[in-house]
């Protein structure tokens, strides 16, 4: 188990290129639930370019952006800061809201930054993470050398690590996993910019993708953690 590497600098298009085809994902979904929560002050840890904080001023929402990638940052909606999640620079009980996006498997240890996040919360707080599973997208095991390695947070073990973190009296833990086809792969183009996002360089991607038989459908299958700081 290890975990994930942090190369949003030195290889900014691995991550972008996911966004460049139309997909279903999380953000969405979370911003909706945040603003069901009432948050109006929310933390994007780890929020990259801004999925999720270019939706939150439609929903009331103001939203502080933190990420380590200059890259990132550059291209994310202001406000932000160049920070580390496992040392937020916010005041304890501060905001209302945090999210953690396919992020927290980038660290060693992820409850260190659910500790800061719960920290930063006020009572009543909401904190939503998400990650994929090891066995999400199957289909794609036979050309993904690591398909299926654990990483520091996946899926599978996602509720039990941040209810290590959220176990206080009154803390509360839901779980929304998905598991289904909610991605298509149409042309090789296509499934060259989702293979990126599992770290292949572009020859890589576009090797593997050709020995697909497209169109194809992703089984795509992980979680959202929403916790509730107790009131």
């Amino acid at each position: 188990m290890s975990a994930l590497p942090n190369d949003y600098d030195s290889d900014p298009e691995r991550f972008l290129s996911s966004g460049k085809y139309p997909h279903d994902d999380v953000h969405p979904y979370v911003a909706a639930r945040l603003a069901r929560a009432r948050a109006r002050r929310v933390l994007d840890v780890g929020g990259g370019n801004g999925r999720l904080a270019r939706l939150l001023p439609g929903l009331s929402m103001s939203c502080l952006l933190i990420d380590l990638s200059p890259a990132m940052l550059a291209l994310a909606p202001r406000p932000v800061v160049r920070a580390d999640g496992s040392r937020l620079p916010v005041a304890d009980a501060s905001v209302d809201a945090v999210a953690a996006l396919y992020t927290l498997y980038h660290y060693a240890d992820p409850r260190v930054p659910i500790r800061e996040a719960r920290r930063v919360l006020r009572p009543g707080g909401l904190l939503a993470a998400c990650a994929p599973n090891r066995d999400s997208n199957p289909e794609l095991a036979p050309v993904l050398p690591h398909w299926g390695a654990r990483s520091t947070f996946d899926g599978e073990d996602a509720a039990a690590i941040v209810t290590s973190v959220f176990s206080a009296r009154g803390d509360q833990v839901e779980v929304e996993r998905w598991d289904g086809h909610l991605n298509t792969l149409s042309t090789a183009a296509h499934a060259a910019g989702f293979l990126r996002i599992y770290g292949m360089s572009d020859a890589e991607a576009s090797a593997a993708a050709s020995t697909l038989d497209l169109p194809l459908t992703m089984t795509m299958r992980g979680c959202i953690i929403y916790a509730t700081k107790a009131p």
